[in-house]
C-alpha cells in the first residue's frame, strides 16, 4: 500500500473541505427574520358565526408567509383555511356551523415551512 507524500495529503484535505461545504445546508439569506418576534399571531377566536385566526408582520423586513387556521381532529391537525402574509393583517377563517367543540390554532409558516410558528390553541364551541 502506497502513502501519500505531502502534497498529497494537502490536494485530499482540500478536496475533504470542498465535499463538506457542498453538503452542508444552506441558509436562507433572512433566516435572521425568522425568529418569532418577526410576526404577531393571534390565537384563534370566535366570531359571530366563525373561528378566526390572524397575523401580521412586525416589520416590512421579515419574510412573507403564510397563515393557516387549523383544527384538531381524531387523525390530527387539518388545516381548514390558509392566506398569503405579505403585509397587513390578513387572517384565516372557517364558518362555524353545526355543533361541536374543536381546538383551533393559528400557524405561520415561512419559505415552504422551514420555519413554523403557532399560537396557543383554543378551545371553540360551534
Amino acid at each position: 500500500m502506497r502513502s501519500l507524500g505531502l502534497a498529497g495529503k494537502a490536494s485530499a484535505a482540500v478536496a475533504l473541505a470542498f465535499a463538506a461545504t457542498l453538503l452542508m445546508p444552506t441558509t436562507p439569506a433572512a433566516a435572521s427574520d425568522w425568529d418569532r418576534s418577526c410576526y404577531h399571531i393571534t390565537a384563534p377566536y370566535k366570531g359571530i358565526s366563525e373561528v378566526i385566526g390572524g397575523a401580521s408582520k412586525a416589520r416590512s423586513s421579515c419574510e412573507d408567509a403564510t397563515i393557516s387556521l387549523q383544527r384538531h381532529r381524531w387523525y390530527g391537525w387539518q388545516e381548514v383555511d390558509w392566506t398569503p402574509l405579505y403585509s397587513g393583517s390578513p387572517i384565516a377563517w372557517w364558518k362555524c356551523t353545526g355543533s361541536g367543540t374543536y381546538t383551533y390554532k393559528t400557524v405561520v409558516a415561512v419559505d415552504s415551512n422551514l420555519g413554523i410558528y403557532e399560537s396557543a390553541e383554543r378551545r371553540i364551541t360551534c
